[in-house]
């Protein structure tokens, strides 16, 4: 597979080593190619790159660590950074697919729809903290189309 588009059906996409999983509604695919690539390559499709989305979700959040990505404002795709793209695994979750999340034994389980689960090491506060700025950043951009400037 050349380019994934991220779209309604993704639910997350993880970085594994030099390979990018992504998780969608009906099943599971391994692209060879690095996280890193598909995430720009869906923010240019959309207008920008994905420094630029960082940059302006940092300033509009006033924050620096785990930003969240604005995929696509018209289908309402944002993405929570669960770990740095340093790391050997990165997980990316699509925000509006989260259903649920509880914290067991220092271990964070957060569910998804069609039952997909995602164990993670950081703890609910941090994870919570991330879900409040992915929210303030979508109030924010449907705030701002509806402001007259002048």
């Amino acid at each position: 597979m050349k380019n994934y588009i991220i779209n309604d059906q993704t639910i997350a996409i993880l970085k594994h080593d030099q390979e990018t999983i992504i998780y969608n509604v009906e099943n599971k695919k391994v692209i060879n190619k690095h996280i890193k690539s598909i995430l720009e390559n869906n923010c240019l499709l959309h207008g920008s790159s994905m420094e630029g989305r960082i940059k302006s979700a940092k300033k509009i959040l006033n924050i620096k660590y785990k930003v969240p990505i604005l995929i696509s404002e018209a289908e309402n795709i944002i993405l929570l950074q669960i770990d740095c793209l340093r790391n050997k695994e990165c997980l990316f979750i699509v925000a509006n697919k989260i259903i649920n999340y509880e914290e067991i034994q220092n271990k964070l389980i957060i569910k998804c729809i069609n039952d997909q689960e995602f164990i993670v090491n950081i703890s609910k506060y941090s994870f919570e903290k991330m879900l409040i700025n992915t929210i303030k950043l979508n109030n924010y951009l449907k705030w701002s189309k509806n402001v007259n400037f002048v």
